[in-house]
């Protein structure tokens, strides 16, 4: 951001002290702090280097629950675009209200019905084409016009469905493909899962990270229910932000949360996959890498099936995609997405390999990238 500080790791801090200071004080916000603190990646690249162990990310989480809890008295504060996302997922438990065309992926496929693990997709892969649709309509028409759409939708979320956003259909084709090699990948290791279909519902990841705590409380407890009515007792994810927002997020939330959360990697039988001579990289996302993932990482998984070798900014040290910014602040996501991808580049690999759907969208620069599932199915001797 060319060195702004109100874009930086101090500045944040700063700024959210000065919150703290404000709000006691006058009970309303004077400055309008949105841009700073929305625009967060929330990657914690910022933690791995500070020498006294700041965590912006996180003043910039807790910044954004304050300026959702007065938004009424502060409405130039409110991110428009996130409240028409937060009262659309309230309404419809999706945040772009597409949840049956979610299911469109699953036609002519066999679950156990009886199985008390389910597959959930979260409906990661399948927002990815409409959310790519959105912000290139967000760019065509302007930010104001946009906040103008958003506004009135967030008033009105019914309106939603009027607007009928479509999804990029290529990228609609390509997800649908890597949430079937999935499917293929975990049948092939002797797991057997039920889905939910049209009923599967978003986790709420995004209420979370926009601020809007009290309102992802309820939502999270509604889904909890949804899952328990149903008979469920494990869940198979398979995306880092879902397995995040439920095995770190959903305990905080949800009484006595009992649902296991597996993440579909880590039941995978790599002794099944045959090994390729194929140069391959990897871009580790943020919420795995950060978080401690050993077993069955992507690394790990590449290292003995490939010829591997790692880009500069790799392990807890990795670049950011620059998605988690890709909906709000496109402009911001792709400056940081190009930086990644010329840091991958570099390696000269053969396919630079990704390992979620919003690090494949924003990283999906030349036919050499490739996700994961995709990329295991074609070594497994499926494709």
């Amino acid at each position: 951001m060319g060195y702004n500080l109100i874009y930086g790791a101090r500045g944040r801090v700063d700024l959210g002290n000065y919150i703290l200071k404000e709000l006691p004080k006058n009970g309303k916000l004077s400055l309008r702090f949105t841009d700073s603190f929305y625009s967060c990646l929330s990657c914690n690249a910022c933690l791995q280097v500070c020498p006294a162990g700041v965590n912006a990310g996180k003043v910039s989480e807790l910044s954004r629950r304050l300026i959702a809890d007065y938004a009424t008295f502060t409405p130039e504060n409110e991110q428009k675009t996130a409240k028409m996302i937060v009262n659309v997922t309230m309404k419809y438990m999706n945040p772009l209200g597409v949840r049956e065309k979610c299911a469109n992926w699953s036609r002519d496929l066999a679950f156990d019905s009886n199985s008390k693990s389910l597959f959930y997709t979260g409906n990661m892969f399948q927002l990815m084409p409409y959310s790519v649709t959105l912000g290139k309509m967000k760019k065509k028409i302007g930010k104001k016009i946009s906040d103008r759409i958003s506004e009135f939708i967030s008033n009105h979320p019914s309106f939603i469905k009027i607007v009928g956003l479509s999804a990029d259909r290529d990228l609609s084709d390509r997800m649908r493909e890597e949430l079937r090699n999935i499917v293929r990948l975990l049948k092939d290791s002797g797991i057997s899962f039920s889905y939910l279909g049209e009923d599967e519902p978003y986790p709420g990841t995004f209420l979370y990270d926009l601020g809007y705590e009290k309102e992802f409380s309820e939502y999270a407890n509604r889904v909890y229910s949804l899952f328990k009515s149903k008979g469920i007792e494990k869940l198979i994810v398979l995306d880092p932000h879902t397995h995040d927002i439920l095995s770190s997020k959903y305990p905080k939330y949800v009484k006595n949360f009992d649902l296991q959360v597996v993440y579909y990697l880590d039941l995978l039988d790599i002794s099944k996959f045959n090994k390729t001579n194929v140069k391959t990289t990897i871009h580790e996302p943020c919420l795995l890498v950060r978080g401690g993932k050993e077993n069955n990482s992507p690394v790990e998984i590449l290292s003995k099936l490939s010829d591997l070798e790692l880009p500069t900014r790799n392990g807890k040290n990795t670049n950011c995609c620059g998605g988690p910014d890709e909906l709000l602040y496109g402009e911001i996501a792709e400056r940081v997405a190009e930086d990644r991808f010329i840091q991958l580049e570099r390696v000269k690999a053969q396919k630079i390999v990704t390992a979620c759907p919003v690090c494949f969208v924003n990283l999906n620069k030349n036919s050499n990238v490739i996700e994961l599932p995709d990329f295991l199915t074609t070594i497994s001797g499926e494709k």
